[in-house]
């Protein structure tokens, strides 16, 4: 069994490219040598990871080409080989290496673009929220009460910050639509995602709706929100603007409950 087991893990090393030790192991023949025999596996194994990298990001490899996409990929792999057992993961720092890796003036693009496109797998992979909170509830909140309320939101919930128009050009990529030129802006823009039964939503927030949704994600009160949201809102109408929010917020299926602080 030990024996099977290093057996195992010296196949492994082949395959991430740690070490071709396992060519000791494997029988050459006239017609087949043992590193042609192992390097069918090492290139299956790679072009099984590459297709998981198209599958979670079309979008990215739409805009780089199929060539493009594939060298990447393999340069990705190379930088941060897959070590969970589930496929599904291994693409989680594509964004962080289009960042700080890829070359080009199309980086900031690219990167922003992986972003949001791995936000829309983790917002429908996340857990399924046993209960929401709902409208008719609200009714049922005392005046007294309304200061100290807090909100935890499902988990299908994520938000980023983007200055290029990212969501349209994969809207269009996806959709078979033309595709709008890219265009960056001076500010980021803030959108919001989130899963509604097994459909992904995102919509752009203004930026004082993006503090508060911030803040009420970080556990902070009705009345702290209120009085930050003061920067942009009259005093008189504060209550109402964070009210009106959180009436959004549950329409949009956002919130499992609310407690006290």
């Amino acid at each position: 069994m030990r024996h099977l087991r290093s057996l195992q893990l010296r196949f492994q090393d082949y395959l991430i490219g740690v070490s071709d030790a396992i060519e000791g192991d494997i029988i050459s023949t006239e017609n087949a040598l043992a590193e042609h025999r192992l390097g069918a596996y090492y290139n299956a194994y790679r072009i099984r990871l590459i297709d998981c990298l198209a599958v979670d990001y079309p979008a990215l490899m739409h805009c780089l080409g199929r060539e493009a996409f594939e060298n990447m990929a393999l340069d990705y792999l190379q930088r941060h080989p897959s070590t969970h057992p589930s496929v599904r993961w291994f693409g989680t720092r594509l964004p962080e290496y289009l960042r700080d890796n890829y070359p080009g003036q199309d980086q900031e693009f690219l990167h922003e673009l992986a972003s949001y496109e791995w936000a829309q797998t983790l917002v429908f992979d996340a857990a399924d929220s046993d209960s929401l909170f709902q409208l008719e509830d609200m009714a049922q909140i005392q005046p007294e009460a309304w200061p100290d309320l807090t909100f935890q939101f499902k988990p299908a919930l994520q938000w980023l910050d983007l200055h290029w128009n990212v969501t349209l050009v994969e809207s269009a990529i996806d959709g078979g639509t033309e595709i709008p030129p890219r265009q960056r802006s001076e500010f980021p823009q803030r959108w919001l995602l989130w899963r509604r039964q097994l459909k992904t939503h995102w919509r752009s927030l203004e930026v004082h709706e993006a503090w508060a949704i911030e803040q009420a994600a970080q556990g902070a009160n009705f009345a702290a929100i209120c009085e930050g949201l003061l920067e942009w809102v009259d005093a008189e109408q504060v209550a109402l603007v964070a009210a009106g929010f959180l009436k959004q917020w549950i329409a949009d299926q956002l919130i499992i409950s609310l407690g006290k602080d």
